[in-house]
């Protein structure tokens, strides 16, 4: 069965790969992926929420990390901006970068079982055979109401700070990873991203409206929300969700490197009015907006000093 897969041409591979186990059409698809390009309704009310991004061999996952896994994980990554913005998830598009028939296959399974878990239609697509390198380049996109989409430019002085999920043990498994480490103990942390698509919704409809996801390392991240906002920001290291564990596994300073400059959990980090009801209930108060224009982290309520920046992919 494998080897009649590998002797397919690129259309009926594209068919075999992708289209065969992919997720049905959404009800507001008009024209379905095959067509020269694929067409979609919105309601009334509603607008239109896209995001794009890239993932590589070798940047955003190890080259020896299953092609399954990082397919899958590239399109949690992407559906995770969505969250961001408090969106519904509805279609992606996925153009693939890769060396043989084999990587192919592979990655189209990661592609379909993502956008599965999530009820995503795949909207279309392209392939390209690369002998250097293997990449994916996913587009999401999905409907709010208008007017309601959650910005880094809306949080507000004495708003507090929220984060839903955790931080830091994503990018400590990322590091397992790179070295080959056989069991290490975040390894899985980095396998699974779970996009908090439910959970952006709800705060969207809580009326929350200023939200961020953390993929390249809270500093960085929390940076984009005071810069677009005009604020400053205080957040407690020791309020993160499994800062002890943290600190036990791999000490003070190692925690507060991977919690600070790490990335890579996908973890929202949102602002709220002071007073606001339930969120203690799915989320976990790391902070508060001041007026001081910057970004002070804290432990145990003394400033940290000498803080990673964040991912860079130009430095």
């Amino acid at each position: 069965m494998i080897n009649k897969v590998y002797n397919l041409d690129e259309f009926d591979l594209i068919q075999q790969a992708f289209r065969r186990d992919s997720p049905k059409s959404h009800p507001n698809t008009t024209v379905e992926n095959g067509d020269d390009a694929s067409v979609h309704l919105l309601p009334e009310g509603m607008e239109l929420v896209v995001s794009t991004d890239t993932s590589m061999a070798g940047v955003h996952w190890p080259k020896h990390f299953p092609l399954d896994k990082a397919a899958d994980r590239s399109v949690c990554t992407s559906l995770s901006d969505l969250a961001a913005m408090g969106a519904e998830a509805c279609w992606a598009w996925v153009s693939v970068m890769a060396g043989s028939k084999k990587e192919l296959i592979e990655i189209g399974k990661g592609v379909n079982a993502a956008l599965t878990r999530y009820g995503v239609e795949l909207a279309g697509g392209d392939t390209v055979r690369s002998p250097v390198t293997t990449a994916l380049t996913i587009t999401v996109a999905g409907m709010l109401p208008k007017g309601k989409a959650l910005c880094r430019s809306e949080a507000r002085e004495k708003d507090k700070v929220w984060i839903v999920g955790r931080a830091g043990f994503s990018s400590l498994g990322l590091q397992q990873w790179l070295v080959e480490m056989k069991e290490g103990y975040f390894k899985h942390y980095f396998e699974i991203v779970k996009p908090k698509l439910e959970q952006g919704v709800h705060l969207r409809e809580l009326g929350i409206r200023c939200c961020i996801d953390v993929s390249d390392g809270v500093l960085q991240d929390v940076g984009h929300i005071t810069k677009a906002s005009n604020i400053g920001m205080e957040l407690e290291l020791s309020k993160f969700p499994g800062w002890e564990l943290l600190c036990r596994k791999v000490g003070e300073r190692h925690a507060i490197e991977a919690v600070v400059g790490g990335g890579e959990d996908y973890a929202l980090i949102f602002t709220a009015p002071e007073g606001m009801g339930w969120l203690d209930s799915f989320a976990t108060c790391i902070g508060r907006c001041t007026d001081r224009k910057e970004i002070e982290i804290l432990l145990n309520g003394k400033k940290v000093e000498d803080l990673p920046s964040g991912y860079d992919h130009f430095a």
